[in-house]
C-alpha cells in the first residue's frame, strides 16, 4: 500500500504507483512563482495530477470562502493555472509518455453535482484542453469531484479522514 496525506485526508494508491509531493519547495525552489498541483501520481497506464481542497476538514478556516471562489470562477482560474504550470514544469524536466488526467477533489458535502459539472466544463475551457494547432490534447481527462464521487471512481478505500479514527 502506498499512502499520502493532505491535512485530514489520507489517500491510498497501489504499491507500484509513484507518488510525488509536487507542491513542495524542495521540488520547485523557495522563490518559484509557478503554481503547482498537490500531488502527481504516476500509474502504469496514466499520470494523475491531483489537486486537493478540503473545506470540510475539522477546524477549517472560512469554508464558505472556497464556495464563493468556485461560484465566481476565481477558483477555476487558479486550478487551471496550477495545471498549466505543473504541466510546463514536468515537461521541462522530461515530461511523461502517458496520458495525464487532472483530478480536483473538493471535499465539501454541500456542493451540488450540477455545479461541479458546470465548473468542470469551465475548467476544461480555462486550461484549455485542445487547440487546432496542437498535435494532441493538453490533458486526457479533467474532472472536479466531491469526496463521495472520488470514492466511487477510485474505490471506497481510496481516501479517508484521519479524524474519523481518532
Amino acid at each position: 500500500m502506498n499512502t499520502t496525506q493532505e491535512d485530514d485526508l489520507i489517500f491510498k494508491f497501489d504499491r507500484e504507483d509513484r507518488i510525488e509531493e509536487f507542491d513542495d519547495n524542495a521540488v520547485h525552489g523557495a522563490k518559484s512563482t509557478m503554481k503547482r498541483v498537490d500531488r502527481i501520481i504516476e500509474k502504469n497506464d496514466n499520470v494523475i495530477f491531483l489537486e486537493i481542497k478540503d473545506p470540510d476538514m475539522p477546524d477549517a478556516n472560512n469554508p464558505g470562502k472556497l464556495l464563493q471562489e468556485l461560484q465566481s470562477n476565481k477558483l477555476i482560474h487558479d486550478l487551471a493555472g496550477k495545471y498549466r504550470d505543473s504541466l510546463l514544469f514536468t515537461n521541462l524536466r522530461g515530461g511523461y509518455d502517458k496520458p495525464i488526467d487532472y483530478v480536483v477533489l473538493i471535499s465539501m458535502a454541500v456542493l451540488e453535482d450540477a455545479l461541479l459539472i458546470s465548473k468542470t466544463d469551465a475548467l476544461k475551457s480555462a486550461i484549455p484542453v485542445s487547440n487546432k494547432h496542437w498535435s494532441h490534447d493538453s490533458v486526457n481527462s479533467c474532472v472536479i469531484l466531491k469526496l463521495d464521487k472520488y470514492k466511487q471512481v477510485f474505490g471506497d478505500g481510496s481516501v479517508w479522514r484521519e479524524s474519523d479514527f481518532k
